[in-house]
């Protein structure tokens, strides 16, 4: 059945209260959302994982942060692997470069990164990418590694040339809350400018929570106003961009429920 997706979204709240995050699951069923990709960034909300795998409204991700390339272990490889051949995950990620945070050991996130999208590749997956700060050297990271399975790029924030050389690759772009903003004038003129068999919506929720909800806690139901959004600036009806995007979500994450 197809309707709003949220490709991407956290559990990550100041006491992690699965509670609280299921009655906005609750809330998001009702108000059309028919799947969301949760994405374990965390130790804590892998565990969460057994409490939700039941529902094939979730799809999940997980991956190991840039920002955690100084402090990984062999045994987390060992337990990515085997938490990625369970039902659910469709995806690795979000991994990636973050230089915002972490320039320091530039070279340590760019060599988990590139050692990640092999273990993609030997799973057959498609990887979340994060890039802050970092899209040249992203990029060039995935030109010469790549994931048989592409990919998307979460939360795009680079330019309209960046996108395209990403869309070369075969890789998509996400779009949320920053989008809406309106200082946000290099997003406006990258989607303006897509090819929208290469688009996907998030939320990223708890984070980056979109007008005109900004200033609250991001909840994966306000992605409906980034799709209002897009379907407003690019003039188009907002159930064709539901069912493109649901359609470009399938097509990445073939083995969503």
């Amino acid at each position: 059945m197809e309707g709003y997706i949220d490709s991407h979204t956290h559990i990550t709240n100041d006491a992690l209260d699965i509670e609280m995050y299921l009655d906005d699951i609750k809330e998001a069923k009702e108000e059309g959302l028919v799947k969301s990709l949760l994405v374990l960034t965390e130790k804590e909300e892998v565990k969460l994982y057994d409490s939700l795998k039941d529902d094939p409204y979730f799809d999940f991700a997980r991956g190991i942060f840039p920002t955690d390339a100084d402090k990984y272990t062999e045994d987390d490889i060992k337990d990515l692997k085997e938490l990625l051949k369970k039902p659910g995950f469709v995806a690795l990620g979000e991994i990636g470069l973050d230089y915002h945070w972490a320039k320091e050991i530039k070279d340590k996130q760019i060599e988990l990164f590139i050692r990640q999208i092999d273990i993609a590749n030997e799973l057959d997956l498609p990887i979340i990418i994060h890039s802050r700060d970092a899209m040249a050297d992203t990029l060039n990271v995935l030109k010469e590694h790549d994931c048989k399975r592409k990919g998307v790029v979460h939360c795009f924030s680079g330019s309209l040339e960046m996108m395209k050389e990403f869309n070369k690759l075969g890789y998509m772009v996400a779009f949320g809350g920053t989008l809406t903003y309106k200082n946000n004038v290099q997003g406006i003129r990258a989607i303006k400018d897509l090819d929208l068999d290469y688009l996907l919506v998030e939320t990223d929720a708890p984070y980056l929570t979109p007008v005109p909800k900004r200033g609250e806690r991001n909840k994966t139901t306000y992605v409906k106003y980034v799709y209002r959004f897009i379907s407003g600036l690019l003039d188009i009806d907002e159930k064709k961009l539901i069912d493109k995007v649901y359609d470009n979500y399938k097509r990445l994450f073939m083995r969503s429920r």
